[in-house]
């Protein structure tokens, strides 16, 4: 019995010391394809692109290519580039030059100095795709190794081939299980990368990350695949003198600032139908304090606001206090808006509208929650979501109450 001990530990020990060493390959590899990486200076791509987002059942697809050249004095992008996404029924020009930015469709651009419009351009390049690890190598695709919590990740390496390339197929685990800013709990988070061997250039990859928030299980995934790589740079392509004779190109203007309706105003009318069929307008609810939400479905935000609003519904709906969400951008068919509701255990009325209303409450962001008396005039309103959200939003009810 004794013996038989010994080798099951040994068996355990070599099993535990292979996986440590397929995780150090793995590392390894990892860092040599950094390394090849950072060497590129720029060139010229094509690649295949795919994703699902959280709250969407289909998948957007495009193909991409792309001029680049890596540039350390950029501080929007970190690299020059032309590039054009095609997807299935329109295509995306974007251009960032040593000057301008500009983007738009195949017929028309818009174009924004870089200054003083940075900061605009900044807050838009979250929208636009490249394939990362050539363009950006220090991103989350090719993981360093070196986090404080990398104790929790697994790593494993296997030897594969793709597209007639020998290739090292690596998985990257996180198994932490940490809520994200908004309230949701991670159930996965996975990187796979495949790494050409002989060139160790990152040729496909993709990303899957699994979310709970309430009752609801959300997934995402993206898929990313090089078709094509020449380290050639033209730098022609950098200018907008590059783009076709026929496109229009017009200068940014900026919007001016709305703020929406706030104390005082009375609040726009409207009569909205239910999920059940039946419909609810705000006269209806006249002499009584009613909190309105603009939300909808995909915005993470708004999800992460609907456990306050179903507390304050909870706590106050004896007192006089109506919670009304209004989603104006699902159909409560096609977007499966019961289920939705039902997993996240919303109890107070949801009903859906057309886009001018929010226009008529001049709402510019999301959520967007309106205060409005008995009287129905509006009282105060509250953009975002924050920690303390629910705070500020029991101590209005609270004071609307207490008049």
């Amino acid at each position: 019995m004794r013996n038989k001990l010994i080798i099951i530990a040994a068996i355990f020990a070599f099993a535990v010391g292979a996986n440590a060493q397929n995780a150090d390959e793995a590392k390894n590899v990892l860092r040599l394809c950094r390394e090849k990486c950072h060497s590129i200076k720029g060139g010229h791509y094509e690649s295949e692109y795919r994703t699902k987002y959280m709250d969407f059942k289909d998948t957007i697809s495009s193909i991409l290519s792309c001029d680049f050249v890596k540039d350390s004095t950029d501080k929007v992008f970190g690299k020059r580039f032309h590039s054009i996404e095609k997807y299935p029924n329109w295509t995306r020009y974007s251009i960032n030059t040593d000057k301008e930015f500009a983007y738009g469709n195949d017929k028309e651009l818009e174009r924004l100095p870089h200054f003083p419009w940075i900061r605009v351009t900044k807050s838009l390049r979250h929208n636009f795709e490249f394939y990362e690890p050539l363009t950006n190598p220090d991103n989350s695709v090719l993981p360093n190794g070196n986090s404080p919590d990398d104790s929790l990740v697994v790593y494993s390496l296997t030897d594969t081939m793709l597209d007639g390339k020998a290739c090292y197929d690596i998985t990257r685990l996180d198994t932490t299980r940490e809520q994200d800013i908004f309230g949701g709990t991670w159930l996965r988070n996975e990187k796979r990368i495949w790494i050409d061997k002989q060139t160790y250039l990152p040729i496909q990859f993709y990303t899957v990350q699994v979310l709970v928030e309430g009752k609801d299980t959300l997934c995402q995934y993206t898929y990313d695949k090089l078709l094509s790589f020449d380290t050639t740079i033209n730098y022609s392509r950098f200018t907008l003198e590059s783009l076709p004779d026929e496109m229009i190109v017009i200068d940014y203007v900026p919007e001016k600032s709305i703020k929406p309706l706030g104390r005082g105003k009375r609040a726009p009318e409207w009569t909205l139908p239910t999920i059940s069929g039946d419909s609810i307008s705000l006269a209806d609810l006249r002499g009584k304090v009613v909190l309105i939400d603009f939300f909808y479905k995909a915005c993470a935000p708004c999800c992460a606001a609907l456990p306050t609003l179903q507390r304050m519904h909870e706590k106050y709906k004896d007192q006089g206090v109506v919670v009304i969400g209004i989603d104006p951008y699902d159909d409560p068919v096609k977007a499966d808006m019961a289920d939705f509701i039902e997993k996240r255990s919303v109890g107070y009325t949801v009903v859906f509208s057309d886009r001018e209303l929010p226009q008529k409450y001049r709402v510019t962001s999301y959520p967007t929650l309106f205060f409005i008396n008995e009287k129905g005039k509006i009282v105060k309103y509250h953009e975002g979501f924050s920690a303390s959200m629910e705070e500020e939003v029991e101590k209005q009810i609270q004071k609307m109450l207490k008049k």
